[in-house]
């Protein structure tokens, strides 16, 4: 395949998903990390893309799209997670919610309980669940990201070690099958892979858009987490490499 045919997949690709990555597009093209780079420095020295840390987005976008857009996409099937997630917690329990548009769906679940005790580092999340009259909530200290609404760093990492939940729900920015649990952003993943060491049951929530995604950090391997809740059935693929780890799959 010549760059320039290359070239009009990544940007039919950026129209679609307003994100491409390094590591996929090589994969797919079957071409080295470089010669992609190549391509994405191309397409910018055209005005076409913005390159950002491992991948490219569309020229004039910001490389975040902020939380109060994301909340939009697939709003009903992060819905119909959250709505299967909530019937996995017990009333009595202790849960961290980390941030995330599905895990903010799942917040605005969170009705009917009398002494739930839930932590969290995303503001949106924290205001969400403190609708609820049955539940406590207490948020980390942290740097804030605008963007994302919520808090990170060493302060929000060093509060989370303090602690021992009786479970953690997380979202992914990509579930693929040779890499596991990914996400784009290097402090999301962090607070992610402590969280999976704090607590006793750790529940990724995810709608299907996110399958055979790739992101830029490896977040936890399928056999680093207890279960997996989305809106359908996963690839055969993702599917067989989640069940070989013994991971549970609960979806509609």
């Amino acid at each position: 395949m010549s760059s320039e045919v290359r070239k009009e997949v990544i940007l039919e690709r950026l129209g679609r998903d307003q994100r491409v990555s390094v590591l996929e597009l090589s994969a797919e093209f079957k071409v080295s990390g470089e010669t992609i780079r190549r391509d994405l420095k191309d397409l910018e020295a055209e005005g076409a893309v913005r390159r950002v840390h491992g991948g490219a987005i569309p020229a004039g976008r910001t490389a975040d799209t902020p939380i109060t857009e994301r909340i939009q996409f697939n709003a009903l099937e992060k819905d119909e997670v959250a709505g299967m997630a909530r019937g996995l917690i017990s009333d009595d329990c202790v849960i961290f919610l980390d941030t995330g548009t599905t895990t903010l769906a799942l917040a605005r679940r969170l009705v009917g309980f009398k002494k739930l005790k839930l932590y969290t580092n995303s503001l949106r999340i924290a205001q969400a669940a403190c609708e609820h009259f049955g539940v406590r909530v207490q948020m980390t200290p942290g740097s804030l990201r605008p963007i994302e609404q919520d808090l990170v760093g060493y302060e929000t990492i060093s509060y989370i070690q303090q602690f021992h939940f009786d479970m953690v729900f997380m979202g992914a920015a990509a579930i693929n099958a040779d890499y596991g649990f990914m996400d784009f952003e290097e402090d999301e993943a962090r607070i992610r892979q402590v969280l999976l060491k704090q607590t006793a049951h750790s529940v990724v929530i995810a709608d299907h858009s996110k399958f055979g995604k790739v992101g830029n950090v490896i977040t936890a391997p399928f056999g680093g987490v207890n279960t997996l809740v989305t809106d359908r059935r996963p690839p055969e693929n993702i599917f067989g490499a989640v069940r070989a780890e013994e991971l549970e799959i609960i979806h509609a």
